[in-house]
């Protein structure tokens, strides 16, 4: 009854959500947040080769560009905010989301973290926004977002990555494991976790479409912004690699989350990801 529910919820949302989608952008400057250090993120990766016949299930990564001052943007948001939360849930799709330099170049969310959403903006070819890409690989349109996302809930991943995480003493301890369920080759293979904020509020619109509510916004990724290669691990027992960074003030301790995800750099396409349940 509640697969029932989901999928008339899905229909219902594929269809309501993309017409607004297609108007005019226009740019309004809003305010660039601070950057103090307030404390450390520490990052623990353990990769195991645990070759096993057992079936794990794929969670499909949703990247999404964006712009405070991009009209059909509004619509986008809210849209990847019900499949996210509602709709499929993070055992089945997690996001992470980029802003970009347009239309609006003053995007606060993206001057506060240009090397990092300059770097995606360039690694995916994007143009415009709201730019959607489920896996790496596919750009749907809205209506076929969906249909997309189902698809890659079929494929079979080459490994599981559990997350978890926690606070102590105003750092933030991020414990990532991946398992290889069997023999892959690793060389073109990048680890990225990338530390979101779930929910971002701004008092007053930052930019011109409206919005004061943002969400799954990347506010860093580790241990850079590449990623972690997976070149020299090891595919027998045990790899463990350990990543410190700063925890920056600006952000809110209270909706960090981190969404690891390994990808083939060469075909973009994504393999496995994981996020903290919580």
């Amino acid at each position: 009854m509640l697969s029932s529910s989901r999928d008339v919820m899905k229909r219902l949302l594929i269809v309501l959500i993309p017409a607004l989608l297609f108007t005019s952008c226009r740019t309004n400057p809003p305010i660039t947040p601070e950057n103090r250090i307030s404390g450390k993120i520490f990052l623990k990766v353990n990769f195991n080769f645990v070759p096993q016949s057992r079936i794990i299930n794929k969670v499909v990564l949703l990247e999404d560009f964006a712009n405070v001052s991009c009209q059909p943007c509004v619509g986008s948001n809210l849209f990847i905010k019900s499949l996210t939360r509602e709709v499929y849930g993070p055992e089945k799709l997690v996001a992470v989301k980029y802003h970009t330099f347009f239309p609006g170049p003053n995007d606060p969310l993206y001057t506060a973290n240009k090397p990092l959403y300059d770097s995606k903006i360039s690694f995916y070819n994007v143009f415009f926004a709201p730019t959607t890409i489920i896996d790496g690989l596919e750009r749907p349109d809205t209506s076929a977002l969906g249909q997309k996302i189902d698809t890659r809930l079929t494929t079979a991943p080459p490994f599981e990555i559990i997350v978890t995480d926690t606070f102590i003493s105003g750092s933030y301890y991020i414990d990532v494991r991946v398992n290889s369920l069997s023999t892959i080759d690793l060389t073109n293979l990048m680890l990225e976790a990338a530390v979101i904020e779930e929910e971002i509020e701004f008092d007053n619109a930052p930019g011109s479409n409206g919005e004061t509510k943002f969400y799954d916004v990347a506010r860093k990724i580790l241990p850079q912004i590449d990623g972690l290669s997976l070149a020299d691990v090891q595919q027998s027992g045990s790899n463990i690699m350990d990543i410190e960074d700063d925890l920056l003030e600006s952000w809110q301790t209270n909706k960090l989350n981190v969404v690891v995800f390994i990808q083939n750099k060469l075909s973009k396409e994504v393999l496995q990801a994981g996020t903290v349940l919580k």
